[in-house]
């Protein structure tokens, strides 16, 4: 065995590293895990091989860094690394806690573990000679909802941290080394909220990033300030000279739109859209770099000033916008008549959960084993959840035709174009949603069923659904008409 070729040994671990079907599968039967390790003990040779996939793809938390430094001593063995998934363990708390609101000073004590968690990371791959590297950054305490025993149950699941809107951050002072070797980086949103502002301290020590994704969850309705500072500092990590390289963005934010239509809570910008700093950081990046791939989902608050430029975005390849039905200041792409609509509420009683969950620090508090009482019914009020009066069911022509516009004109300047997604709606108002897809030729929609004779032509779709009535602007239409040139489709359709 040792006398066989790397190239070989390659060929005969990927066969080991397919999965044999199960003769007769159960949807509870857990998919067997191919132990491809076991084989790296036959010989060096054997070692080597296997390691090229056991060791690409590697997650640890911080608890483990000393197993990490260890394994990852040598050079060769950091070179085969691709993809780093590193969860920073934020302090543990007691099972009685599990149905408290988290704490100011539980809520400090994670910010000191996870900068210690992200300093020791960054401190130790300072070293590294390595390249292409992907770097996914998450943390959670030991003791939360996926990483604790089911037996304890729910508690208050991420409501514990996220209820009072508690963001990891780190330290101004901070000062993080570059780590060249790493391309990608991904905050996922599945664990506990980083904030803007440490997401772009980290942005700005890789200075190779080519993908970068970020899912984020967004401060509460009723907290405009908060709301107005992460969109800020969200800008500028994305004003970073690290994004330079930048190939791929994805951001996804978790935000509620407010299902009381006549919610307001805040004074609409005077000098919209120019004030949205947010979309025109996107805009400089897609403008100044080779971005090539855009993805803005989770009811995307987009403004006009996501395209609104003479300039050309000569590399985007591929856009996707899912649309919220407002915007960052508050404004509504739809209208309607609210009296066509009546205000409801839930028909749940709320008892006596109006009352101020505490946030004291004392001891009594910090070591309660009572459950702290949300006031979800106050909280639905001020965050514009209740009552439920949705009654902007068409588009506001005054609003969403010259973003139309403006989207329109912006596929015109994208000489590289494939395809550009937008949708308004969808996922929250789907009987009245619009979608619109621009596709190139060879290129699927992904929506709905495409006609196979349109799929070697240049195609405009637009899918009003059931329930909304939208007619095209005239100029809007001619824009389209010349996108997609004298042999493509413009096709207006409602579903």
């Amino acid at each position: 065995m040792d006398y066989l070729s790397q190239e070989i040994l390659q060929i005969i671990i990927t066969h080991l590293l397919v999965v044999p079907p199960i003769k007769h599968p159960t949807a509870w039967e857990p998919q067997p895990v191919p132990k491809v390790a076991q084989y790296a003990t036959i010989s060096r040779n054997w070692q080597y091989a296997v390691e090229r996939f056991t060791m690409a793809d590697i997650k640890k938390y911080s608890s483990d860094l000393d197993m990490l430094r260890h394994v990852f001593s040598t050079p060769r063995r950091r070179k085969l690394l691709r993809k780093l998934e590193y969860e920073i363990d934020l302090p543990t708390y007691s099972k009685n806690r599990i149905l408290c609101l988290e704490r100011r000073r539980e809520s400090k004590a994670n910010d000191e573990a996870f900068n210690r968690g992200v300093i020791d990371l960054f401190d130790e791959m300072s070293s590294w000679e390595t390249q292409g590297m992907d770097l996914t950054l998450t943390a959670s305490s030991p003791m939360d909802r996926h990483r604790r025993s089911s037996e304890l149950g729910c508690g208050l699941s991420d409501k514990r941290w996220s209820f009072e809107d508690n963001y990891l951050t780190l330290d101004n002072e901070v000062s993080l080394p570059q780590l060249t070797f790493v391309g990608g980086l991904t905050i996922a949103n599945a664990r506990r909220s980083l904030h803007p502002s440490a997401i772009g301290k980290i942005i700005s020590s890789l200075p190779s990033l080519e993908r970068l994704t970020m899912e984020l969850n967004a401060p509460k309705a009723k907290r405009v300030e908060m709301q107005n500072e992460h969109r800020i500092s969200l800008a500028n990590a994305l004003e970073s000279p690290s994004l330079s390289n930048l190939r791929t963005l994805n951001i996804y934010i978790e935000q509620d739109i407010p299902y009381n239509h006549n919610f307001k809570n805040q004074p609409t910008d005077p000098q919209y859209p120019d004030g949205d700093v947010l979309n025109i950081a996107i805009r400089k990046l897609a403008e100044n770099t080779h971005l090539r791939t855009l993805n803005l989902t989770g009811w995307w608050l987009v403004s006009p000033a996501l395209f609104d430029t003479d300039k050309t975005f000569p590399y985007l390849q591929k856009v996707q916008i899912q649309g919220a039905l407002i915007t960052y200041d508050g404004r509504w792409y739809y209208s309607g008549n609210p009296t066509n609509v009546e205000a409801s509420y839930d028909p749940i009683r709320y008892g006596a959960d109006d009352e101020d969950s505490s946030d004291s620090d004392s001891n009594s508090s910090f070591n309660s084993e009572f459950q702290d009482s949300l006031p979800e019914h106050r909280e639905a009020l001020l965050n514009g959840e209740r009552p439920y009066h949705m009654w902007r069911t068409q588009p506001d022509l005054q609003m969403f035709d010259p973003l139309m516009k403006v989207m329109a004109t912006a596929i015109l300047r994208m000489p590289r174009l494939r395809t550009f997604s937008f949708s308004i709606g969808w996922s929250y108002m789907d009987e009245n949603a619009i979608l619109f897809e621009y596709l190139k030729p060879g290129e699927k929609p992904e929506s709905f069923e495409y006609r196979p004779h349109e799929l070697d032509m240049t195609r405009c779709y637009v899918t009003p659904m059931p329930e909304v009535r939208w007619e095209v602007p005239g100029d809007v239409a001619t824009l389209w008409k010349e996108a997609v040139g004298d042999k493509g489709v413009v096709a207006v359709e409602p579903y």
